[in-house]
């Protein structure tokens, strides 16, 4: 019996042991909005899918790139995925595992609303894997994507979180050459009576000196920096020759004023602080963005607008959480100065002076 039962122990398949994916740590998984969960949706809600709530996995949104370092020690990937119900059968993604840099499964386009697809794939072999979720149609809008109950394999060493693979940084745009050249709107419209800032702008070696003849009645131009400013005396129509010149040469160009109530001739170019800092702008990132918008060249290509998106108005709080704190106001209900922008006009006279453009 004893002989019996050794020979069968060792007969028997050795089982994999299983990791629970949504247990590894997520900082490292790149996501389009929001930040991962484990065991809840993007937007911290139960993870559901077509109906079916699952109580494991990790909420993400697309686009979402999570890479684990397997070292040839797994076996099986298993996952429930689609998009959760939070949408409200909004958003549309495609799930897709990438072993070693080729394409092993997708889950094909997944819309709101549809039951969840079944990934069940062999990870014999792979080294590192990459649980990707592209969007699908019309952006990233909606795209609330869960791996509900994933979880892989392995024998030997458990799965670990990897590394992202590198990318080298690299400029498509043509490097300007030493010669002036203007770029940049050709038709900028005003009202009359109205505070008037147009940069113009122009690509070539610094300095590079500006001129203008034709200029309307109560616009002048800054020869140093291309901006021009002041007030249209009246409604009206000028073309403006406009000269950009510097060691190497000069470029000439016409540029058309308008005066009247059809100001949004000239597509706005320009960054948002949200992307980039949400509910902890300061004043010194505003001014750090104006001051590279010009010395990375990009004022030079028609760029002009500086604008601060949601929660300039309100205060830290104790916790550092700007949304715990409304702004305060006076008896007038203005809203007062802050410590994060605590003079605004002197910060938007900042921005003017490198002839950019400011918003909230």
């Amino acid at each position: 019996m004893k002989k019996s039962y050794l020979l069968a122990l060792f007969l028997s398949p050795i089982h994999a042991a299983t990791l629970h994916v949504a247990t590894l740590p997520l900082k490292r998984m790149e996501v389009g909005f929001g930040k991962p969960k484990a065991g809840k949706s993007i937007d911290g809600n139960g993870l559901k899918i077509g109906g079916k709530a699952f109580a494991d996995g990790i909420g993400t949104h697309a686009e979402s790139v999570f890479p684990l370092k397997l070292d040839g020690k797994a076996t099986e990937f298993r996952a429930s995925v689609g998009v959760d119900d939070e949408t409200g059968g909004k958003g549309s993604v495609e799930f897709k595992l990438i072993g070693d840099g080729r394409e092993i499964w997708s889950s094909g386009t997944m819309k709101g609303g549809q039951k969840a697809a079944e990934a069940k794939v062999s990870l014999a072999g792979v080294k590192e894997l990459l649980m990707v979720v592209d969007s699908a149609d019309g952006g990233i809008d909606f795209d609330h994507a869960d791996w509900a109950d994933a979880e892989i394999d392995y024998d030997g060493a458990a799965p670990a979180v990897g590394k992202l693979p590198s990318e080298e940084a690299v400029v498509l745009t043509p490097k300007p050459g030493p010669k002036p050249r203007l770029t940049g709107a050709r038709i900028f419209g005003a009202r009359p009576g109205n505070p008037f800032l147009h940069r113009v702008s122009a690509t070539g070696t610094k300095p590079v000196k500006f001129s203008a003849s034709g200029l309307p009645p109560g616009i002048s131009l800054d020869e140093s920096t291309g901006a021009l400013s002041g007030k249209l005396a009246a409604d009206g129509k000028w073309d403006v020759k406009i000269t950009a010149s510097n060691a190497a040469g000069e470029d000439q160009r016409t540029l058309r004023i308008v005066g009247g109530e059809t100001i949004a001739l000239t597509p706005p170019i320009g960054w948002n602080s949200w992307n980039c800092f949400a509910g902890a702008v300061t004043d010194p990132d505003i001014r750090a963005a104006a001051r590279s918008m010009v010395s990375s060249g990009l004022a030079d290509h028609g760029w002009t607008y500086i604008n601060i998106d949601d929660y300039w108005e309100v205060k830290p709080s104790a916790k550092n959480d700007a949304s715990l704190q409304g702004p305060e106001r006076d008896a007038d209900g203005k809203i007062e100065p802050n410590p994060r922008f605590p003079d605004m006009k002197a910060l938007a006279s900042d921005v003017h002076g490198l002839g950019l453009k400011i918003g909230l």
